[in-house]
């Protein structure tokens, strides 16, 4: 008789085998669990070559790639285990967390919020990176208010922060966008605003590396600072539908626009005519924020209808 799969554990992958053998170390050989490897197009020589029992392995060639995004709705649709949880291969999920999520495994919710650590990817040493450091004063901090809820569920991303039900997820049809960068946002607003039973854990379960070249701190380039601002227009208007335009800025908007400011200033010591164009092409596009289109509105609007045919 075989074993109910408890979690399923969904993994994008691209060039980076060894790292991925990291990962998959740190997660317990059980068979309540199940690993789907998603191998995005890697140069033959970096394939996963996974030999665990737990772990399936599903190859997009150069045909089919669209980046992580798509790797995660792959993993998703092949996803047979009541937990949906997600890790980037260059991460590694803490000692003992599985201890946690085992406390919740049977609980009647939709979604469990946990803490995260921070390592530099090279040394291992704790890092202060931005995007955990605010999500781990959101998880500290929460003590079931309003406002402390709007910041975990509204204001703070990453899809490894959280273990979502996979009923939930495929009932709305939930997906990534397919864009080289922040593909996790959609995704994260829609399972946030569509849960009505949630908890959270103030422990630390997934530890994020800080890695040159990974698809979260990959230098900027043109075409992924358009996929961010596009990301940010639509994110722009959803608070607003939602009546919080405040949180466009209490949510990042300033700390992409020192980004910016930095790559820029990097070109200008090039190339100083290149450099003034970068900055005037980041700060055009930081200042109309609000102008974006109504994509995640309608999209909500679009969920809702057929949820309550």
């Amino acid at each position: 008789m075989m074993s109910m799969i408890n979690y399923s554990f969904i993994i994008p992958h691209h060039n980076t085998p060894d790292l991925l053998q990291r990962l998959i170390d740190s997660i317990p050989q059980r068979e309540d669990i199940e690993i789907i490897v998603v191998d995005d197009n890697s140069d033959e020589d970096k394939k996963a070559n996974i030999t665990r029992p737990d772990v399936k392995t599903i190859f997009i060639d150069k045909e089919h790639t669209r980046g992580a995004g798509h790797a995660r709705n792959v993993g998703i649709e092949a996803a047979t285990g009541k937990w949906l949880l997600f890790a980037d291969a260059d991460d590694f999920y803490c000692p003992n967390f599985i201890s946690i999520l085992d406390e919740y495994k049977d609980d009647d919710i939709e979604m469990l919020i946990y803490s995260i650590e921070s390592v530099n990817g090279e040394t291992l040493s704790q890092d202060r990176y931005f995007r955990v450091s605010s999500h781990r004063k959101f998880v500290l901090n929460y003590d079931g208010s309003e406002e402390a809820s709007n910041n975990l569920l509204f204001l703070a991303f990453g899809p490894w922060r959280k273990m979502l039900l996979t009923d939930y997820v495929k009932s709305y049809g939930f997906q990534f966008e397919e864009i080289p960068k922040d593909n996790d946002h959609l995704f994260s607003l829609l399972t946030s605003y569509f849960c009505k039973k949630w908890k959270v854990d103030k422990r630390s379960v997934y530890t994020l590396t800080y890695t040159e070249g990974s698809i979260t701190f990959s230098k900027l380039t043109k075409t992924k600072c358009l996929a961010h601002f596009n990301v940010l227009r639509r994110r722009a208007k959803l608070y607003s539908y939602m009546g919080h335009p405040e949180w466009n800025w209490k949510c990042g908007r300033g700390r992409f626009f020192q980004s910016c400011l930095w790559y820029s200033y990097k070109r200008f010591k090039k190339n100083r005519a290149v450099g003034l164009k970068c900055f005037y092409y980041y700060f055009t596009n930081i200042i109309s924020i609000e102008k974006g289109s109504n994509y995640y509105i309608e999209l909500i609007e679009s969920i809702k209808k057929r949820v309550d045919k």
